[in-house]
């Protein structure tokens, strides 16, 4: 299964839909690299690979600061998930770049 690479993704929030790029690098079983748009950025931190399905934590400080957790399952040039955070979760969908 190919993870590794930029995805196109659209996060589904509360203040309407977020695009921006996921920038997964891959070691082994580890997850690393970035989600980023034009205004922000945020680290990929604790990512893990099983199979297809990924899980990772990244912090955001803007508009407000949010820990958030994914999950995401890739199929082919695909990728969807969801992100957990405080105050529920959001969607989210892309594909490869």
């Amino acid at each position: 299964m190919m993870v590794q690479g930029k995805w196109n993704v659209t996060i589904k929030t509360p203040v309407g839909d977020k695009t921006g790029t996921l920038d997964l690098i891959v070691d082994g079983a580890r997850l690393t690299g970035s989600l980023y748009d034009a205004d922000h950025i945020a680290a990929i931190n604790d990512g893990k690979i099983q199979g297809n399905k990924l899980t990772w934590s990244a912090t955001i400080t803007g508009p407000m600061r949010l820990n958030l957790k994914f999950t995401a399952t890739v199929e082919a040039d695909r990728i969807d998930g969801t992100a957990r955070h405080l105050l529920g979760s959001a969607q989210f969908s892309g594909s490869r770049v």
